[in-house]
């Protein structure tokens, strides 16, 4: 019984770290910021809350889908194998299962979102309130500048730009006229 015992211990163990290094292969956690920088540089990014959650919060990503976690299987055949996915939820939780669904099912290329909607807020990354977009903390006219951080505020040591503050001063790089025009003078 003994030798039955430790071998079973043995196998269980080792089914645990196969498919833990595996999970760990192929669904990688990021944080929201590095989610967002993906998705500006175009990750598709699939939210799995259920579509009431999204009408009352949601990503202000371009491009996001909304595949909730209830529905996920059944839509698989809209998630492409052979591009880089985040996926995302509330908390982090939901995206996961979606991720571990998604891996079983020959997906390699998958980033949990860590913290979710809860995260990203925290972060004060842009969201959707009720079908309206909450104001930005705009850097310049071209979100994709590369003085601005996710956020929308100023990268340290910016062109024009001060710390923290928005980097559209006259000849900062990447700002249109009309908004150099308007930034104070420094």
């Amino acid at each position: 019984m003994k030798l039955f015992t430790t071998l079973f211990s043995v196998f269980f163990l080792t089914f645990l770290l196969s498919v833990t290094s595996t999970f760990g292969q192929e669904v990688k956690q990021i944080s929201p910021i590095r989610a967002k920088l993906m998705a500006r540089n175009g990750t598709m990014m699939i939210d799995v809350r259920e579509r009431d959650e999204v009408k009352e919060v949601a990503y202000d990503v371009d491009g996001i889908v909304n595949i909730p976690l209830s529905e996920i299987e059944a839509r698989m055949n809209e998630i492409p194998k052979d591009v880089d996915v985040i996926l995302a939820c509330r908390s982090g939780n939901r995206s996961a299962q979606a991720a571990s669904i998604l891996a079983k099912n020959g997906y390699t290329k998958l980033y949990n979102m860590e913290g979710g909607m809860l995260a990203w807020q925290e972060k004060k990354l842009g969201v959707i309130i009720e079908g309206k977009k909450a104001p930005k903390k705009a850097c310049c006219a071209n979100p994709n500048s590369k003085n601005c951080n996710p956020d929308g505020t100023c990268k340290k040591g910016a062109k024009g730009c001060a710390k923290g503050k928005k980097c559209c001063s006259k000849g900062a790089k990447g700002c249109s006229k009309s908004k150099a025009a308007a930034a104070p003078a420094k």
